[in-house]
């Protein structure tokens, strides 16, 4: 891993069109989460085994979250890991309506430790109960919840690029004046096709050490630099992975059976942009190569894939 940077190794630009394909989580009760993502977050399961799920938008064949059922155990309160993963819907009306389908969704949310633990007076969890926030952040407009076993979830509409600066930066309340006028209330609650992963927020232990990994070793570019927090992204987008030390440095990282983060994967648009980077990346720091992909991981444990474009 990086402790520094050497001037005499090259530099290195992601290719701009890179994006996040989907995120795998290792889950200890799959079937109390895939009935969380389906009928909470609105997602469609494509394919499921005992063991595995795939999901997607409604009426899209692209896999967006793999749930693995691997973990025995939940992962420790503090550590490194997924912050939240977030699904980019494609317009603001799908955004509006979305966001008013959690208030006035009614299902129940089974999710026996939390009615024990931290809802003890609740008859019943509902979707609003698991609604943490919602905010505007100037480029775009988000709310955030948390699933059954703890992993946060971003559901998100951007503004136009040309409008980014328009608006106040930070976290800021929701119109909800507007956004009541273009919400759809005859709704399935699904997230519509064109949905994607927008981008990733990780948690980590050391912020100076693994922005070096992401920015020298893999080429992503610095858009926001915190004391505690930084976006960075291809292409000059606002952020495609964040990572944050909100839980302290040293924290620990998870194990193999707990539960939370598997594998971040992203895609390169081109087999030359992929052979540009691992070329690249194999020059800093130990990757493991597979048929169609290769993998590294960062300073603080998260574990990344990048596939190979079909061009």
């Amino acid at each position: 891993m990086i402790e520094k940077i050497e001037e005499f190794l090259p530099q290195y630009t992601i290719d701009a069109e890179t994006s996040v394909a989907r995120v795998v989580l290792r889950v200890v009760d799959l079937t109390r989460q895939i009935a969380f993502y389906e009928q909470v977050v609105g997602l469609t399961v494509l394919n499921k085994t005992e063991d595995y799920a795939y999901l997607g938008a409604k009426d899209d064949t692209k896999v967006l979250l793999e749930l693995r059922k691997t973990a025995k155990k939940l992962q420790p309160a503090k550590s490194t890991g997924l912050f939240h993963i977030a699904f980019l819907v494609p317009s603001r009306e799908a955004f509006a309506t979305k966001f008013f389908e959690i208030l006035r969704n009614k299902n129940t949310v089974d999710s026996p430790l939390e009615q024990a633990n931290r809802f003890p007076h609740f008859e019943r969890i509902i979707p609003i109960a698991k609604l943490d926030s919602a905010s505007d952040h100037g480029y775009s407009e988000a709310f955030y919840l948390s699933d059954v076993e703890g992993n946060g979830i971003e559901i998100y509409a951007d503004r136009p690029k040309e409008e980014w600066d328009q608006y106040p930066a930070g976290s800021n309340p929701l119109n909800i004046k507007e956004l009541v006028e273009l919400a759809q209330f005859d709704t399935d609650g699904k997230l519509p096709q064109g949905t994607t992963v927008g981008h990733v927020h990780l948690r980590i232990d050391d912020i100076e050490k693994t922005l070096a990994f992401y920015n020298q070793a893999l080429g992503f570019e610095s858009q926001l630099i915190l004391n505690d927090a930084f976006f960075i992204s291809a292409g000059g987008y606002h952020h495609h992975i964040a990572g944050n030390t909100w839980s302290g440095s040293n924290v620990a990282h998870p194990l193999d059976i707990h539960s939370g983060l598997q594998e971040v994967q992203f895609k390169l648009p081109t087999k030359d942009a992929y052979e540009k980077m691992k070329d690249h990346v194999k020059q800093w720091t130990p990757l493991q190569e597979l048929e169609s992909k290769f993998v590294v991981i960062d300073p603080s444990g998260n574990r990344l894939a990048f596939l190979k474009g079909i061009q």
